[in-house]
């Protein structure tokens, strides 16, 4: 296979993960940030090929050399052969006895082009990481044919596939050495990571255990309520300045309301239902019950607003979701959040909106 390799490459680990990590992508390698790996570790062809571009003395930073020791499988724009070639590597373990660990990216909207591939890798069992970004309409100058919606529906609803949607990198890094465990173990599924390439500032924090595993469950309070607080944000992903803006605006007149990072809508989803089912206390139950019984609470991301919108069953909280339920428009990411209210004044507006709407139910029951 393709990872199997005598030696490492020149300047390459030789870590055993290193080893059997796989990469392939549909003609957007380099825009999805897999240029450096390719540089290190060599596309895989069965017969050794010269890089073209060197050869014709064209500048380019990356090294398109083809071998059969190439750990990357380039693809044409092929969504479809993507996921197939996903399913073929994740099964690489059960078939031939190998483990391989395989990792493909693209474009998040183009997920629905190869949804039928990806549904039967799953239904195989078939093991591996999907990075799918640029996302969301947070890619804003690059206009509705690359603007997503409704893919993070897909992840809740995808057996045998878990989704998550981190914000910042400390929370990256713990999901995606989760994920190469995940897709490892006997009861685990493939990992789908819908990420962004908006930059944004950092937290500056130490990652203890406590906070890992709530990262990896699918949420934590980034800033904690006051027990029995009367509202709450909840955001998730690269909204993440525009959530935090809108609670520092909030806390000056409700100083005890809370800012929830969500990191996999999915996980919590699932979470919830099934310690309804046991009778049991879920995730998302064990941090909202910070907030007042009914209190209100907005949650906003760069999707549709249905991706949230179930929190509000939880505990019975008065919940305002925002999203994205329309594509199109082009412009900077200023102007598209404003355009489809998931800005900080939409946030704020719908703040107002929810608290109005549970005094109200408040006062009539």
């Amino acid at each position: 296979m393709a990872c199997r390799r005598a030696r490492p490459p020149p300047g390459g680990s030789g870590s055993a993960l290193a080893e059997r990590v796989v990469t392939t992508s549909p003609d957007v390698t380099v825009s999805t940030n897999l240029g450096p790996w390719v540089n290190r570790r060599g596309i895989f062809d069965r017969a050794e090929r010269a890089d073209t571009f060197r050869e014709e003395k064209v500048v380019s930073a990356q090294r398109w050399a083809m071998s059969p020791q190439g750990q990357h499988i380039e693809l044409g724009i092929a969504e479809s052969n993507l996921f197939l070639q996903l399913a073929a590597l994740g099964l690489a373990g059960p078939l031939f006895g190998t483990r391989l660990l395989p990792i493909g990216t693209l474009y998040d909207p183009f997920i629905k082009r190869g949804q039928d591939a990806l549904n039967y890798a799953c239904y195989q069992d078939a093991r591996f990481i999907l990075v799918a970004t640029p996302s969301g309409i947070t890619l804003a100058p690059e206009g509705g044919a690359h603007q997503s919606v409704g893919e993070p529906l897909t992840g809740l609803a995808q057996p045998g596939l878990t989704s998550f949607e981190p914000a910042y990198a400390d929370e990256l890094a713990i999901l995606l050495r989760w994920a190469f465990e995940e897709i490892q173990r006997e009861a685990g599924e493939s990992v789908y990571l819908r990420l962004s390439t908006r930059p944004i500032d950092q937290p500056q924090r130490t990652i203890y255990p406590d906070l890992a595993e709530t990262i990896v469950a699918g949420a934590y309070w980034l800033r904690e309520p006051q027990p029995g607080a009367e509202l709450a944000i909840a955001y998730c992903g690269a909204v993440a300045p525009e959530a935090l803006a809108a609670y520092e605006a909030v806390a000056e007149d409700i100083p005890e309301a809370g800012l929830l990072a969500i990191t996999s809508p999915d996980r919590l989803h699932r979470d919830w239902r099934a310690a309804r089912a046991r009778g049991e206390t879920s995730v998302a139950e064990r941090l909202l019950a910070r907030l007042r019984p009914g209190a209100a609470l907005v949650a906003v991301g760069d999707f549709h607003p249905a991706t949230l919108s179930w929190l509000g069953a939880v505990t019975g909280n008065t919940i305002v979701p925002l999203g994205v339920d329309r594509f199109g428009q082009s412009g900077d990411i200023p102007d598209l959040y404003r355009a489809y209210g998931i800005d900080t004044d939409a946030i704020l507006d719908a703040a107002a909106r929810a608290c109005l709407i549970s005094i109200a139910r408040v006062k009539s029951g």
